[in-house]
């Protein structure tokens, strides 16, 4: 049975119908949710020629009702279903959008399962492009089958398949629909294209997106600040909505979005917008725009005042949640840019850097505005600034100084400068505790080295020991090997260099290549030479046991791993530098004649030196004088009790003796 619509079917074309199909397909995905469907399909069918045939997007919602139909799809710019009127638009298609199709298509047909007072009817109703004012309206059937609705949509000539794709429709489905997946997904809604499922978490950063639920004056509300992944185009607005959806009202946030990428939209939902507890909105139709703001509203002003500042409270919570997370890898882009000072490799070098980390994360989430658009001698400039004031007695100026650029409020600013106590004395207690840990390293070395010489021997204690300790010798440094032959350790440098890409060079035949190397370390960091080329630097020790003393012949060893090194091609580079150490308890004339015969380079230990080689004769002595003086400073100001470390360390001996003794001490630091 054909039907006319009282409008002409030029007024269809001129009516605002998307032209882009992927609007289209939104549109009816729209009348499937204000049909309350959970499951909504998109798929297509092809031709016998592989192109497009049909477009049929299903859903289980609630179908057309029958008995309504002349009120429903018969009346042009007129539609009873109008709850879903946001799409972060607020307006209802006003039943133009059955018409969508035809931006692509000839013709449109609608099958149905309605529940039409308690009988569920079945029919279909058909609207072709010749005649866009008139429609065919099938018989009803009775059905035992749910509800729900199909549309087909067909005579299509410029569409081809893979413009169906969800990789082609996802953007603008994403775009349409996420808010509203995201806000409804205790109902498990889905948009299915292909079958594959529509991820709303591809564009809803869902892991700081919150919901609140709240009483407020005896009227229970919902509010939801969902963060995206993207840059949106729109404001970022509070939208008021009743519990079906319906858009009541809009208002701007606070926040400014020319500071950091907090693209953020809140959705607040109540009965209280439907008028309830006298209260009267006027409908989204017949407001000016479709857009009610609040500060329009005339009645119960108080209560909206309340409401906004719950708003704020929760955008405060989410906000402080994201610059938490954005602040550590902005401090890291700035460590990437050098905008960080400098600081020594040594313990306290490490400590400030730390504080200077913590305080600069702090300081942005409190207000990442000061470090907004800075140019980079800027932000070098302020970086090194409150770096100096950390490390001086006016460390609580940078409070003050901050205050100069942005207003804080009473909480920020207690924070702020609890903050500042906090890793000031963290630093402190932390520093104790390295330097502590450290020394009782030392004074297990020096008991084992010293007193226990005939118990103590290289292989088992040790060794064992600076693998795991290797920080002795530098804190530049990183582990490659230990106690492995020559060729195993230089073939895990190359993978270090290189990695996977390691070059697969056999070295050439050396009778040194079988022997040990006791510990082989290279460079954590590169370093720079005289003329500013980056450097690789590695050490390699070799370790005697306590009553070997250092002599000729245990230099010409280590002089041989030296030499194995400098006759392989692939190591035969100026940029990078080698050490090799041989450390024992006492060295023999020969090798203090070495020393002066070195004196002029001003490296002590230094014995021989060859080109970018250069190797040292050390005594354990020399060892842990040098971390005294690297430390000296900390020492003195941390009031560390070098005899109360080793005190505590023969208490735990207690009555063992020799060789049981050497074991225990062992043991005690390979677990520290």
């Amino acid at each position: 049975m054909r039907y006319s619509l009282n409008v002409k079917s030029q007024s269809v074309e001129t009516s605002g119908i998307p032209k882009d199909y992927r609007d289209a397909i939104c549109e009816y995905v729209w009348n499937g949710l204000e049909a309350n469907a959970t499951t909504i399909a998109i798929t297509h069918t092809e031709n016998e020629l592989q192109g497009l045939s049909e477009v049929i997007i299903s859903d289980n919602g609630s179908g057309i009702c029958y008995d309504s139909i002349q009120d429903t799809f018969g009346a042009f710019l007129a539609s009873q279903k109008n709850a879903l009127s946001l799409q972060i638009k607020s307006k209802a298609n006003q039943g133009k959008g059955r018409f969508a199709g035809f931006s692509f298509a000839e013709c449109i047909r609608w099958d149905t399962i309605c529940d039409c007072n308690g009988q569920k009817l079945q029919y279909s109703i058909s609207v072709f492009s010749a005649n866009k004012n008139e429609y065919e309206l099938s018989n009803t059937t009775p059905t035992e089958a749910d509800t729900g609705t199909t549309v087909t949509i067909s005579s299509i000539d410029h569409l081809r398949a893979e413009q169906l794709s969800l990789e082609e429709l996802e953007d603008t489905l994403l775009k349409e629909f996420s808010w509203y997946l995201y806000l409804n997904k205790d109902r498990n809604i889905r948009i299915l294209v292909d079958g594959k499922l529509l991820d709303y978490t591809k564009y809803i950063d869902t892991e700081f997106s919150a919901e609140k639920r709240l009483g407020l004056d005896g009227v229970g509300l919902t509010i939801n600040v969902v963060v995206w992944k993207e840059k949106i185009s729109e404001k970022f607005c509070t939208y008021f909505m009743n519990l079906d959806g319906v858009l009541k009202g809009t208002d701007t946030t606070t926040f400014n979005r020319n500071t950091v990428n907090f693209n953020h939209s809140v959705f607040v939902r109540s009965i209280y917008f439907d008028g309830n507890g006298g209260i009267s909105l006027p409908s989204v139709q017949d407001a000016e725009n479709d857009q009610i703001s609040m500060e329009d509203l005339s009645q119960d002003r108080t209560f909206l005042k309340k409401l906004k500042s719950e708003i704020q409270e929760v955008i405060n919570d989410v906000l402080k949640a994201f610059l938490s997370a954005q602040a550590g890898k902005a401090v890291q882009e700035m460590i990437g840019r050098k905008s960080f000072p400098e600081f020594s490799d040594d313990i306290l070098g490490h400590f400030q850097r730390k504080e200077l980390i913590a305080v600069t994360q702090e300081l942005y989430k409190l207000e990442a505005r000061i470090f907004y658009k800075l140019k980079p001698i800027q932000e070098k400039s302020l970086l090194g600034f409150i770096n100096l004031l950390l490390q001086s007695e006016e460390r609580e100026n940078i409070l003050n100084i901050i205050e100069s650029v942005v207003q804080l409020t009473p909480t920020q600013r207690k924070d702020f400068s609890d903050i500042l106590r906090r890793t000031q004395l963290g630093n402190i207690v932390e520093t104790i505790h390295f330097i502590e840990d450290r020394y009782k390293v030392i004074e297990s070395l020096k008991k084992i080295l010293f007193e226990y010489t005939d118990y103590a021997n290289e292989r088992n204690h040790i060794q064992k020991i600076i693998e795991q300790h290797y920080w002795l010798f530098g804190e530049q440094y990183n582990l490659v090997t230990a106690d492995q032959r020559m060729q195993r350790a230089l073939e895990q440098y190359l993978n270090i260099l290189y990695g996977a890409d390691a070059p697969e060079t056999v070295l050439s035949p050396d009778q040194e290549e079988m022997r040990r190397m006791d510990i082989f370390l290279c460079g954590a960091r590169k370093t720079e030479d005289a003329v500013g080329d980056v450097i690789q630097e590695n050490l390699v020790i070799e370790l005697k046991a306590p009553k070997v003393i250092l002599s000729k012949k245990v230099l010409r060893q280590i002089e041989d791993y030296m030499d194995f090194i400098r006759k392989q091609p692939q190591f035969n580079t100026q940029l990078c530098r080698w050490k090799f150490i041989a450390v024992c308890n006492e060295v023999d004339d020969d090798v203090r004649a070495r020393y002066s015969a070195n004196q002029a380079a001003g490296k002590k230990g230094l014995v021989l030196s060859v080109e970018n080689y250069e190797l040292y004769a050390l005594t354990w002595a020399d060892v842990f004088k040098s971390f005294d003086l690297k430390h000296s400073f900390l020492l003195d100001k941390l009031k560390i009790d070098q005899a109360a470390i080793a005190e505590e360390l023969s208490q735990k001996a207690g009555e063992t003796t020799g060789r049981e003794t050497v074991n225990h001490l062992s043991a005690e630091v390979l677990l520290s």
